[in-house]
């Protein structure tokens, strides 16, 4: 297993833990809906860690570098909806720090996305009948 794909890996899983944190803290303090209705953006909040470590695990399985890849574009648009959502409150204070959650998920894609790990998933034994 090359150390990449290893790294790539250990980020994604790493990266789920902020946003997993987040969906925790929003199920038990009752934030998936709110006093209008279910805000549909907020269930992003237990879609994208979930969707994380189930890609880093297959990545780890070798079968696929790309769902790690595209594991970013949860994380993605959820760090998009709570600055947007940030930005028009007058105390939201700095709303370049939810970007934060995108910094390993970002590295994990861009280490999964590396020739080596690609050639590395390529070439495992398929199974034939």
């Amino acid at each position: 297993m090359p150390p990449p794909a290893v790294l790539a890996a250990a980020l994604g899983m790493i990266g789920a833990i902020p946003t997993g944190f987040l969906a925790l803290m929003a199920v038990a303090l009752g934030g998936l809906s709110a006093d209008a209705g279910p805000d549909p953006w907020t269930y992003l909040l237990v879609v994208a860690p979930l969707v994380q470590v189930c890609a880093a695990i297959w990545l780890l399985a070798r079968r696929g570098w790309l769902p790690t890849v595209l594991a970013v574009v949860p994380v993605a648009l959820l760090a998009g909806a709570v600055v947007w959502a940030a930005t028009g409150t007058e105390d939201a204070g700095n709303p370049g720090l939810p970007l934060l959650l995108l910094v390993a998920p970002v590295l994990a894609a861009v280490l999964a996305a590396t020739p080596r790990v690609r050639r590395w998933v390529a070439g495992r034994q398929r199974h034939t009948r």
